[in-house]
């Protein structure tokens, strides 16, 4: 049984490793080389012939959704953030991710590849910053809002990561979400947010809220970063369990033998 344990303690060093190095490629945007075709294009913004408000109730508020216009953008994922993990707000069910999306010529170019261009995400904030004469087109990159009351869309948008290419689909609107009274909500003050209806903004004001109706993962990105970094996380988690079940069985039958 020493060589078991010999064998299991190799196994967990080369996972750990594996482990480790994985966590930093597996979202690596710079690793991107297959471009789809979708990514190239702009995004697509038409006029709405109905409308009418969109009104409904949950955690606690009366929203009051105002659609602007129909909406279909494609892009590279360059920055992602589920506010379900990292926001208290009881309002963060109903947007539960932003996503920052580049696409046209910066995505045609490779520009992201260009190690002095950084993205940053935060506080529903996605940053871009350079240094020196790197080029990058500001009017095709965004961020987005992802609003959606279907659970199955939800879990969809959480399950993207940077490096993928997608495909979002549904409706800018504007948002006003009143508290209701007798409700874990009330004392708080009412949700305004409005969408950018343009590209070339930037700054406060200039992020999409984006009513989700569809959303596409065209092209998975480290895909094999990331199928390796999920075996060796549950590979370690595995070799845990045995070394903590061979340690009790063995522990059980020195007792035993020697009673």
């Amino acid at each position: 049984m020493g060589r078991v344990q010999k064998i299991n303690g190799y196994l967990f060093i080369i996972l750990f490793l594996v482990l480790v190095i994985t966590f930093f490629t597996r979202n690596n945007i710079r690793n991107v080389d297959e471009i789809t075709n979708e990514t190239t294009n702009q995004p697509v913004q038409k006029e709405i012939s109905n409308m009418e408000e969109i009104e409904f109730k949950k955690d606690g508020y009366l929203w009051q959704l105002t659609p602007l216009y129909d909406y279909e953008i494609s892009g590279l994922v360059v920055g992602r953030m589920n506010y379900e993990i990292f926001s208290i707000d009881k309002y963060t069910s109903l947007l539960p991710v932003d996503l920052g999306l580049i696409w046209g010529s910066n995505v045609a170019n490779k520009v992201y590849q260009d190690k002095r261009i950084k993205f940053k995400q935060d506080s529903r904030w996605c940053w871009v910053s350079w240094n020196g004469d790197a080029v990058f087109n500001l009017d095709e990159f965004s961020n987005n809002h992802l609003l959606t009351r279907d659970k199955y869309l939800s879990n969809e948008a959480k399950k993207v990561n940077r490096g993928d290419q997608i495909t979002i689909r549904g409706k800018l609107v504007n948002i006003k979400a009143t508290p209701l009274e007798d409700s874990g909500a009330s004392g708080q003050n009412t949700i305004t947010w409005k969408s950018s209806t343009i590209r070339e903004d930037n700054g406060a004001g200039a992020c999409e809220i984006i009513y989700v109706e569809d959303i596409e993962v065209i092209k998975k990105g480290n895909v094999l970063s990331r199928s390796l970094f999920w075996f060796s996380f549950y590979g370690l988690i595995l070799i845990i369990i045995c070394s903590i079940t061979y340690f009790l069985y063995s522990t059980n039958r020195q007792v035993k033998t020697h009673s």
